[in-house]
């Protein structure tokens, strides 16, 4: 055991085997601490929840009102004073086995800081793990296992500037930096603004970039404003979620479409909007006709139908590849909603295939909360469905989802409640914190309104992946900075360089 911190306490409470309160005697106890007692039957590791200091001194207000400072000049104030920690106890480890707390240690009994080793075990921290950062108060290193993090899903949440997309980066260099014998699984990440097209560049100054990894050998950016999707591979069913269709329109465009897919097996090839166009002409009824020119005109204007995929996604997941799909240059919400759909359901169906045709991958929605709202209409939340069929099957498959969003208040609760894992960075809004207390099991209240104060990188992570509700400081990233992580300072600065600049180039020329 290490250097004593205290000793437990008798209360109203406790001892009991959910609430310990211990006096602290020697050192410092911060909430959110590992502590451990030693009694009859093993090691009792807890979680430092809550810590009060009190002094009988500056109990009653109207005294200390009347004394002021006459108090502590008088009274030997400083010896009455004291630490109070109330702890959770977590688990006991008897011998190499952990097992639930159901008997509770004894008034008197000593507290100790929990032994690095122990809380490894405890956390299920592992060396060849993803390495996320490092636990706060204790010399331990969060390294998760990648089935624990991710197999069951993740969601990350945090208020805007909080730190989460430079916590989703340090994630995704742990994905790339695996070694094979490892285990590596492929990455996809929808990417809302261009975060993270980083990976995609070369090291822009080397000379400043010493401690830095390019990451641009093992990253694909595809251009999402330039992909266009295969109509032959779309159904009828994800063609009227994207428009509305009547029950007549949609027998009628699915016999169009069935009878182009014959012609297309047959070998007359892969057909557009034009060849649905020709179909809808040779109808003899003038208002079916009119009704599915309306219809294709609709799709239309979405522009992303082709004769074929281009590019073939699909052949660019690969084990300890990155594929970022840059959503930053379309405008069209309706346009993301369709790409993140039909990309979302090919990459599960090629991965549900008897086949096999793409390694298991995590798949990372930015934004979430914009393809996988709560109570939206089907026909402004295309990839609801998909992305949700994904939460509740894809660990079956080794199909991961990780979303990442700072509206958990809009986001869906089904894909939500089956993240079983969330790493949650700084949330002020009481709404939001009330959504992700109620969707988040193995949070208690102290946790929640402890989120709230947490600083810029600081995190807490609950669930699956770890043993209890653990905070930590989210490491320093290897991979270069993004081309979007500027302040407002900096890009008023670079704006009036540029601005300078292209006067003196005008004036050299004239």
């Amino acid at each position: 055991m290490s250097e004593q911190l205290g000793t437990v306490v008798s209360t109203m409470e406790g001892p009991s085997p959910s609430k310990i309160s211990f006096v602290v005697n020697n050192g410092k106890v911060h909430k959110g601490m590992f502590v451990e007692i030693e009694y009859s039957e093993g090691v009792m590791v807890l979680l430092v929840e809550d810590v009060i200091k009190t002094n009988r001194y500056f109990e009653r207000p109207d005294s200390v009102k009347v004394i002021g400072d006459d108090l502590e000049k008088n009274f030997p104030c400083a010896e009455w004073e004291f630490l109070v920690a109330n702890a959770k106890p977590l688990g006991v480890f008897v011998k190499d086995f952990i097992q639930r707390t159901t008997f509770p240690p004894s008034p008197g009994a000593r507290v100790f800081c929990a032994d690095n080793e122990r809380i490894r075990k405890f956390l299920s921290i592992q060396v060849d793990g993803l390495n996320l950062g490092k636990l706060q108060f204790h010399d331990v290193e969060l390294s998760l296992n990648l089935s624990k993090l991710l197999q069951k899903h993740l969601a990350i949440i945090a208020t805007s500037g909080a730190g989460k997309s430079y916590c989703v980066s340090v994630l995704l260099e742990e994905l790339l930096l695996r070694k094979k014998e490892q285990g590596q699984i492929g990455v996809v990440v929808f990417d809302t603004h261009g975060e993270y097209t980083c990976f995609g560049d070369p090291l822009r100054n080397k000379n400043e970039s010493i401690d830095l990894i390019d990451f641009s050998s093992r990253t694909r950016i595809i251009d999402g404003s330039k992909i266009r999707i295969a109509l032959s591979k779309v159904s009828v069913h994800m063609l009227s979620s994207m428009v509305e269709l009547t029950p007549n329109q949609k027998r009628a465009l699915g016999r169009i479409l069935n009878k182009l897919k014959e012609e297309m097996r047959a070998g007359a090839g892969p057909f557009d909007l034009i060849d649905v166009k020709n179909e809808v002409n040779s109808i003899d009824n003038e208002k079916t006709q009119s009704s599915l020119f309306g219809v294709i005109s609709d799709l239309e204007e979405i522009n992303i139908f082709g004769k074929i995929d281009e590019p073939s996604i699909i052949d660019f997941v690969k084990p300890g590849r990155l594929v970022v799909i840059d959503l930053n240059l379309i405008i069209s919400e309706k346009k993301k909603q369709v790409l993140v759909a039909y990309l979302s359901d090919k990459l599960f169906k090629e991965r549900r295939s008897f086949g096999k045709k793409i390694p298991p991958f995590a798949l990372f929605v930015e934004e979430a909360h914009n393809f996988i709202p709560e109570g939206t209409a089907s026909e402004h939340a295309v990839a609801r469905s998909y992305l949700r069929t994904i939460a509740r099957e894809g660990r079956k498959f080794g199909a991961a989802l990780v979303v990442i969003s700072q509206r958990p208040k809009r986001l869906d609760t089904t894909t939500l409640a089956n993240c079983n894992t969330n790493i949650i960075l700084r949330v002020t809004n009481p709404y939001d914190l009330d959504h992700i207390a109620q969707s988040c099991e193995g949070l208690d209240k102290q946790s929640i309104n402890s989120i709230s104060s947490l600083r810029v990188g600081e995190a807490l992570i609950v669930g699956e992946a770890v043993g209890a509700p653990t905070f930590f400081k989210v490491r320093k990233r290897t991979s270069q900075a993004s081309r979007h992580e500027s302040t407002l300072e900096d890009s008023a600065k670079e704006f009036i360089a540029n601005e300078d600049k292209t006067k003196e180039d005008v004036n050299s020329f004239l």
